[in-house]
C-alpha cells in the first residue's frame, strides 16, 4: 500500500447541517483552526457518530447557509483573492465564520483582502461586519461616511442601528450642518 502524502492524502472530512443544507468539510481544512482541533482532539463531537453522516451532522445554529458558503469558497479557493465577482458581503461572511471558529491566518488575509474594498461597500454592511468580527479600524470610517451621507435614516436602519447608535450618529449629523 502506498503512503499517504502527510497534507494531501486525508480525504476525510465531517458534515455540517447549516440551516437545512449539508455540508462537507475536509478535516484537514478544520485543523487551520484552534477551535476545530480542539473539538476534534477531544472529541466534542457529541457522540461518535456525529459529523460523520448525512444522519448524524454536526448542526451549526446561528449562522446561515450564505455565510458558511462564502467561508468555505474562502477556506477552499486560493484565487479567489482579489477576484471583482466576490463581493463585499461574501467575504463578509467568510470573516464571521474565520473569527467565530479561529482561523487566524484566514481571518487575517480577509480583512487585508477587504480592507481594499470598504471605500466601495455599504457603510451598514461595514459596520456590521466590523461589530460581528471585531474589525475596529472599520468602524469610525464606516459611522463618517453614514454621518455625511444626504438621506436621512429610513426606520428600519434606525432599528438595525438601535436607537442610542441612531440617535449618537443624528448627533453627529446634526453638527455636521451647522459646520455648512
Amino acid at each position: 500500500m502506498s503512503p499517504k502524502h502527510p497534507r494531501h492524502g486525508d480525504a476525510s472530512y465531517l458534515v455540517f447541517l447549516v440551516e437545512d443544507t449539508i455540508f462537507h468539510i475536509p478535516v484537514r481544512r478544520l485543523r487551520q483552526s484552534q477551535y476545530f482541533r480542539d473539538m476534534m482532539d477531544d472529541m466534542h463531537t457529541g457522540d461518535e457518530s456525529e459529523g460523520k453522516s448525512h444522519d448524524h451532522p454536526i448542526v451549526q445554529g446561528g449562522i446561515s447557509v450564505f455565510e458558511m458558503a462564502s467561508f468555505l469558497d474562502v477556506l477552499d479557493t486560493l484565487f479567489v483573492f482579489g477576484d471583482a465577482e466576490f463581493g463585499f458581503k461574501q467575504w463578509a461572511g467568510a470573516l464571521h465564520l474565520a473569527t467565530m471558529w479561529n482561523f487566524d491566518d484566514l481571518r487575517s488575509s480577509i480583512v487585508t483582502q477587504m480592507d481594499y474594498m470598504t471605500a466601495d461597500a455599504d457603510p451598514f454592511d461595514i459596520v456590521d461586519a466590523s461589530l460581528k468580527c471585531r474589525v475596529e479600524h472599520w468602524l469610525h470610517p464606516a459611522y463618517e461616511a453614514l454621518c455625511r451621507r444626504e438621506d436621512s435614516f429610513t426606520n428600519d436602519e434606525v432599528e438595525w442601528l438601535g436607537i442610542k447608535r441612531a440617535a449618537a450618529l443624528w448627533r453627529i449629523r446634526e453638527s455636521f450642518e451647522f459646520e455648512k
